[in-house]
């Protein structure tokens, strides 16, 4: 097949008698004679088609009236082009018609011809077909004899020629884009409708239409403009020799259908763009919905990314390969050898495979970040033969892309082989679908190394809670033992329901006091003997040793508690005593003997556990480990509902020690009580008061006879001063209470601690709770204390009979 562009040289003239066409019967000879012509029925007619009057001629003078006469009176006055006529790069030739067919597609309604031009746009699927179908939509309508339609790149320098064959449109490659050629190349740069009314008569057009053994005349040319300026086609129409030339009318309607064709086309394209994006989102949906199913299978996960891929860009082979960054090594085990068993692809199991980033394309995008697209994978320097000889698979076209995370490389999937048959390598729209399609990809493989890891935490913590268990919970034997002590040997003293109570001379037997004090105030049928007993043994050992707040501390603040309540019968209901009582006993463990401030500002993992109370968070925490660990539960005979009330509770009063909540809470007592609005009775006041409760007890020491209460500032102080330590050797200031170098101050630090404080609290607490006024008069006797030894006077010879009075004589 000759190239289109080839065409007789020189300007051709019109065919005339004695003047054959070059383009059918050859050139003339250097004598003027004519060379073989090769006449045959298909160039005779040609010839015919295009000098109607040469008809006539031979009709009258070699044939007589009568058979002229029946000529004449024949209808048609055009011969039918022979059908099989088409010559290389010719997309078809329309058929000749009667002129009554002319009259009545010269008449029809142009709004039936916009509206064939709209279904044809929308029904049409693909650009070159639309344009083909538009096209003859057109040349009805301006009564063209022939069209050529040509498609131009999207860079605007090459054209491409529609064909038509067997009812698909080919498209060919016609030439580049360059004025001073043929009229469709000057209308494609140009962008400009030309009407030519002999087109081997116009000097702009050298090549003239471009197409061997043309017969046009007449041509109109068209560019295809969308609104944005983009020229996707130009439309060549054309009236051979014999038909009357195109005029400026026709060229106004051509231009009129061609600006609503571009228009419409436009519009189609981006409704089109928008059913193509909705259906990406719909697979990128899907994506999301599977890959995230299956995101703690690594392997599954891999599969599903690999089938993903393939589907998404239409590859024949994918490969995901993980980025090891400690080794900068690319590795795999999981392999796509295009195997499918019953339309579902099957994935090969193999020995993991390693290799640098340094090495191959996979290495390169691993190592640069960037996208390599191959359409020729043997003609790229950086393809490896190797595989391909070995496995027998040939490698056309690759692409090859990287999964990013935090702006980092994590893996990359290489796509191999283009399916498609019109396509021979992956496109810019690949590119552009898979860069989306990757986020999803760096999601899910980042959020399953999360999985991983954490189920790898998980199994780490499931074995330290183990190994904690066996070091931090009470055995059965340890229970039994302290059951046999506690009913066969322990005394317990006689003034133990007293406030003035001192534990320290019975450290060891504090548990026996603990399970004695728990059944008096709840009830011997309360709790299973065996669980109580284990669950205080286990309470003891989850607190540190630390000079104040440890075991006996917890000791104190429960029986000032249990104090509160066997001296208040009837005022809280039996689960509200159960939960309050247990909630100090446990409201300090595992105690760090350092305060919030240091713990948020050393960046504690407890201080990323919770944003404020963090310790009194972690205590509650810490008791529910305890409870919800097998045989340590003393609840568990209690209803659901019951249970759900008492843990609340139990919540809500560890948390309330913190005294940074408790000044916002005595406000609001002394404001009900002032304003004599307080109802112990009301839901929404009794959780102020068991707050204003346990916030008195953890303060019980500064109300303990003097001995106990100085010796309960020295401990605490002990930990106020190694915080301060540690806080002077990071470069910080600490507070006065807790430099070590300000010691001289203590006593004037307590008297500010127990006026601004414990005092407010007990004074509050006395007028709810009567009982309490007990601790509010040894608060103010240790005041007392506290102001002698600011003063110099000794306390060594403080007794108790004269410095306080018994609860009796009071």
């Amino acid at each position: 097949m000759s190239s289109p562009w080839k065409q007789v040289s020189g300007r051709r003239m019109p065919p005339l008698p004695g003047n054959s066409s070059p383009s059918i019967f050859g050139r003339r000879g250097p004598s003027g004679e004519c060379a073989d012509i090769g006449l045959n029925p298909t160039n005779v007619k040609m010839y015919l088609n295009a000098n109607p009057w040469l008809v006539a001629d031979f009709l009258k003078e070699n044939s007589n009236n009568d058979e002229v006469q029946k000529i004449l009176n024949s209808h048609c006055v055009q011969f039918q082009t022979d059908t099989s006529y088409t010559h290389s790069g010719r997309c078809s030739r329309l058929q000749s018609v009667s002129k009554e067919s002319l009259t009545n597609t010269a008449t029809t309604d142009r709004q039936e011809m916009l509206n064939s031009m709209v279904n044809v746009i929308e029904e049409a699927k693909e650009l070159p077909k639309m344009l083909y179908h538009l096209s003859t939509v057109i040349v009805k309508a301006i009564e063209a004899d022939d069209f050529f339609l040509y498609t131009v790149s999207t860079n605007g320098k090459d054209m491409h020629l529609c064909r038509e064959c067997n009812g698909k449109i080919q498209e060919i490659m016609f030439g580049p884009v360059i004025p001073g050629t043929t009229i469709s190349a000057y209308v494609a740069a140009k962008k400009e409708a030309i009407l030519v009314e002999d087109i081997l008569g116009d000097e702009r057009f050298p090549r003239g239409a471009g197409i061997e053994n043309s017969n046009a005349q007449s041509v109109l040319c068209l560019p295809v403009l969308l609104p944005n300026g983009d020229l996707p086609a130009v439309l060549q129409l054309s009236r051979n020799y014999g038909s009357t030339a195109f005029t400026e009318e026709n060229l106004e309607i051509a231009s009129t259908y061609m600006l609503w064709a571009g228009i419409s086309l436009n519009k189609v394209q981006m409704c089109k763009g928008l059913m193509k994006q909705r259906e990406f989102n719909d697979f990128l949906l899907e994506v999301s919905r599977v890959i995230f199913d299956d995101i703690v299978a690594i392997d599954t996960l891999t599969e599903h990314i690999i089938m993903f891929a393939k589907s998404l860009v239409n590859a024949d082979r994918c490969a995901l390969f993980l980025l090891d960054p400690k080794t900068e090594e690319l590795y795999a085990d999981l392999f796509d050898e295009g195997k499918v068993i019953n339309g579902q692809p099957i994935f090969t199991k193999k020995q993991q495979i390693r290799f640098s980033i340094e090495k191959g394309i996979a290495g390169h995008v691993a190592r640069t970040g960037e996208v390599v697209n191959i359409p020729d994978a043997y003609s790229d320097e950086r393809f490896n033969r190797e595989v391909d000889i070995r496995t027998g698979y040939t490698t056309r076209s690759i692409l090859c892309m990287p999964i990013m995370s935090h702006g980092s490389v994590i893996g990359v999937v290489q796509l191999i082989n283009k399916k498609d048959p019109s396509q021979h390598a992956f496109g810019k729209t690949d590119e552009s679908n898979f860069r989306m399609f990757a986020v999803y990809c760096a999601l899910a493989l980042h959020y399953s190394k999360v999985y991983s890891s954490i189920l790898h935490c998980e199994r780490v913590l499931g074995v330290t809670q183990e190994q904690l268990a066996f070091h931090t919970v009470a055995t059965s034997e340890d229970a039994d033992r302290l059951l046999s002590r506690w009913t066969k040997r322990t005394i317990i003293p006689d003034d133990l329901d007293s406030f003035e109570f001192d534990c320290r001379p019975h450290t060891n037997i504090l548990c026996d006091l603990l399970l004695h004090m728990t059944l008096k105030l709840c009830g011997e049928d309360c709790f299973d003997l065996e669980t109580l007993a284990r669950f205080l043994l286990t309470v003891k050992k989850n607190y540190r040793p630390n000079p104040f707040h440890n075991f006996a501390h917890a000791f104190n603040v429960a029986h000032c508690m249990y104090a509160l309540l066997m001296h208040s019968p009837g005022v809280f209901a039996d689960f509200e005593c159960q939960a309050m009582f247990i909630a100090t006993i446990c409201h300090d463990l595992d105690h760090r003997g350092t305060t919030n401030a240091l713990i948020q500002k050393s960046d504690s993992p407890l201080a990323d556990l919770y944003a404020s109370s963090i310790l009194e968070n972690h205590h509650y925490q810490t008791t529910m480990n305890i409870l919800q660990h097998s045989g340590l539960n003393v609840f568990a005979r209690l209803p659901v509902n019951t249970y759900k009330q008492v843990i609340g509770l139990i919540q809500h009063c560890i948390l309330s020690t913190d005294l940074m909540l408790y000044f916002g809470n005595r406000q609001e007592v002394a404001k009900l009580l002032l304003s004599q609005g307080l109802d112990i009775t009301n839901t929404a006041q009794r959780p102020k008061i068991q707050a204003l409760m346990m916030t008195a007890c953890d303060l019980c020491a500064t109300a303990k006879l003097w001995p106990n209460q100085r010796e309960a500032v020295d401990c605490l102080y002990q930990e106020f001063y190694a915080q301060g330590d540690e806080e002077k050797k990071r470069g910080e200031q600490p507070m006065e209470m807790m430099d070590r170098d300000q010691h001289h101050t203590l006593p004037k630090q307590q008297i500010g601690f127990l006026t601004n404080v414990a005092l407010p609290c007990f004074s509050t607490l006395s007028e709810i709770i009567p009982p309490a006024k007990f601790l509010l008069e040894g608060c103010k006797d240790n005041l007392v204390q506290w102001q002698q030894e600011t003063k110099g006077k000794s306390t060594a010879m403080w007794e108790p009979g004269v410095s306080r009075l018994s609860p009796s004589k009071k």
